[in-house]
């Protein structure tokens, strides 16, 4: 009997399941689908460090379990709170406590089954989605199909039972001691409204924003130290923007419904009185939620952003990071490579080769090349060759660096090497992609001289470039690792005693591996932020849903003073768009200030322009789609519950 009764009401009462409902499937589809992406066989033979990925997605996984599991009870409070009568009146015709638990636990073992196995659907072709992508990135043709994973489909009911268990527990627990009488008449209590005074909510607002605007200064500062420091400077001023957000939305809505309420004009104009209040009874009763929500909104933002501008960053500048297929770098000075050399031939057939010196001048704190080892380089990377006429050099350095060179040639140009005497001008620097901090230089920048003059000097450091026929294996890179440190026994000649640094990469090694990190920092922030952004909206709907009762008694009451269906719709419109609109805002502005502060500060070390720009627009874009969604789904519930309603 219970169970038949559990369909009926669950069919019955839609309307209030369904962005609890929609927010339930939501959430498993985007466990199941990342859990299957971080377990998926094809996906973690990409890269010999692809873990950090499964990890990553375990990690947050479990994360978003727990911060579900409140969102879960929340919703399911609310729908208690909409039917206490109905559950009222089962109480007043006999029915227990236990079999009216066990009536509202079958309810929701319904909702939560269906949520499931749709949520699952969608997360396999989510899952299928996400490996495309990933494919895409990592340049291997992938073929996108319908899958399902077995091992993703047992975690991802796992973490549903402990999310689920978690919410379905606690409202089991409220629900067991409510008595009757609380069932009846606590729709009807009255609101607690606490009126303050003008100035004291101008104080409050001006120390928020103090607050955050100290909080940037603090960010500012700390990108420009190099230290331990720098990370406790960043984790203070994460905490004061996120208490001045709080206090920010905490008192902002209320001032903003006071100042309204001083232009009667405004006020009671276009039926404005219905709207205002409505607003001041949603703010008073939910300040400290839409408080909470902005900073949930400015995290979620932050993390998207963060996530995909610094996956997005690396992901360019791997080229700049690996040009060469293979290098092996020596900080001492060895006659020769030509055994390294032979053993790559044994492995994959090797097109061309250079090894060459860095040369060191005391009175110098740069390394210094030869310009024919330099325009061997060139070569090997399709570049063209440089001249140096009249005793010049040239400066071949990293982008960020250009600026700051210029200034030191426009005081003085000139060098003295072994007695002669060298100038340069600004056109002669160049920055494209060389390996700026080890193969050519050691600090990002290096001074090609004539080779007369360079060849005079005593070399170094060794280096050896490897151009391949095929690009090469991963492989390659632990092969070679192998060899050189074990094998390999050539002359090496340093003046100090200490160990010698020796160096190996493997392009192809190296950017599978970079690759791999790009992913995991990507996916992990899209995967943690996108559940923010959907539990927040999820809260927001139902606070709006919570004054339905009062609110269909007061657009009854209009509709009796002759307010036309079409002005009730656009206020309910008006309404719902200020009540959405609030949390938004500054989170919004947040992003926008942290996107103009991250092209400032570091657009010049991302190789591609206006990168920062493009995944700000992107990070906007998946923001506003999410929230039309559930302001769309809050419309068509609201109205319809209280804009058609005649009693």
């Amino acid at each position: 009997m219970y169970s038949q009764l559990s369909l009926k009401n669950v069919r019955r009462s839609l309307r209030d399941y369904v962005i609890y409902f929609t927010t339930l499937a939501l959430i498993i589809a985007l466990i199941y689908s990342f859990l299957s992406l971080g377990l998926s066989k094809d996906i973690r033979s990409l890269a010999e460090n692809m873990s950090l990925l499964t990890n990553g997605l375990l990690f947050v996984s479990i994360l978003v379990t727990l911060i579900s599991a409140f969102i879960t009870s929340y919703a399911m409070n609310f729908i208690l709170t909409q039917r206490k009568k109905e559950f009222a009146t089962y109480m007043l015709m006999g029915m227990e406590n236990h079999n009216l638990l066990r009536l509202f636990i079958g309810e929701s073992i319904v909702i939560g089954i269906l949520a499931f196995l749709i949520g699952t659907g969608i997360g396999s072709v989510f899952s299928g989605v996400l490996s495309k992508l990933v494919m895409s990135i990592f340049a291997v043709p992938y073929l996108h199909q319908f899958s399902f994973s077995f091992p993703s489909m047992v975690l991802s009911f796992g973490l549903f039972l402990v999310m689920y268990g978690l919410g379905l527990f606690k409202t089991a627990k409220v629900l067991r001691k409510t008595k009757i009488i609380h069932l009846l008449y606590d729709h009807v209590k009255n609101e607690a409204y606490k009126e303050r005074s003008l100035p004291r909510y101008i104080v409050y607002l001006l120390w928020s924003v103090c607050l955050i605007g100290f909080s940037i200064v603090l960010i500012i500062k700390a990108v420009t130290i190099v230290s331990s420091l720098a990370i406790l400077i960043l984790l203070l001023a994460v905490i004061l923007i996120l208490l001045g957000l709080y206090v920010f939305y905490r008192w902002l809505p209320a001032l903003l419904v006071k100042l309204i309420g001083r232009k009667k004009q405004l006020t009671y104009g276009n039926n404005n009185l219905v709207v205002l209040g409505s607003l001041r009874s949603r703010i008073n009763s939910s300040g400290k939620i839409i408080a909470v929500i902005a900073i949930l909104l400015a995290f979620s933002l932050a993390t998207m952003f963060i996530g995909l501008v610094m996956g997005a960053g690396y992901k360019i500048n791997i080229e700049s990071e690996y040009p060469y297929d293979v290098t092996v770098a020596i900080d001492a000075y060895v006659a020769d490579f030509d055994q390294v050399v032979e053993y790559i031939a044994t492995k994959t057939p090797v097109k061309d080769h250079l090894s060459y010196y860095l040369y060191q001048e005391t009175s110098l704190p740069v390394e210094i090349m030869a310009l024919s080892d330099y325009n061997l380089l060139r070569e090997q990377l399709g570049l063209d060759q440089k001249d140096l006429v009249d005793n010049q050099y040239l400066i071949h350095c990293e982008k960020v660096y250009q600026k700051e060179i210029m200034e030191k040639l426009a005081r003085d140009s000139s060098l003295n090497i072994n007695g002669i005497q060298l100038n340069s001008n600004e056109k002669l620097i160049f920055t494209e992609p060389m390996e700026q901090k080890r193969m050519v230089g050691t600090n990002g920048y290096v001074l090609v001289i004539p080779d007369a003059i360079a060849f005079s000097l005593e070399p170094s450091l060794s280096r050896l470039v490897v151009t391949l026929a095929t690009g090469g294996e991963p492989e390659l890179r632990d092969e070679l690792n192998r060899f050189i440190r074990n094998q390999w026994k050539p002359n090496i000649q340093s003046p100090t005693s200490q160990p010698i640094f020796k160096n190996v990469t493997v392009k192809a090694w190296g950017i599978a591996n970079s690759l791999s990190g790009f992913v995991a920092l990507s996916f992990c922030g899209l995967y943690l932020s996108v559940v923010f952004i959907v539990l927040s909206c999820t809260v927001l709907g139902f606070e709006q849903l919570a004054s339905t009762v009062r609110s269909r008694r007061t657009y009854s009451i209009i509709r009796k003073l002759g307010v036309t269906d079409l002005e009730r719709r656009n206020l309910i419109l008006k309404e719902l768009s200020i009540f959405f609109l609030i949390p938004a805002v500054l989170p919004c502005i947040l992003l926008l200030v942290l996107a103009l502060g991250s092209h400032k500060l570091f657009a010049a070390y991302i190789l591609q322009p206006n990168t920062i720009p493009f995944y700000t627009v992107i990070t906007l874009v998946i923001f506003m789609g999410i929230y039309s969604v559930y302001f769309a789904g809050t419309y068509l519930i609201y109205s319809r519950a209280v804009g058609n309603s005649s009693a």
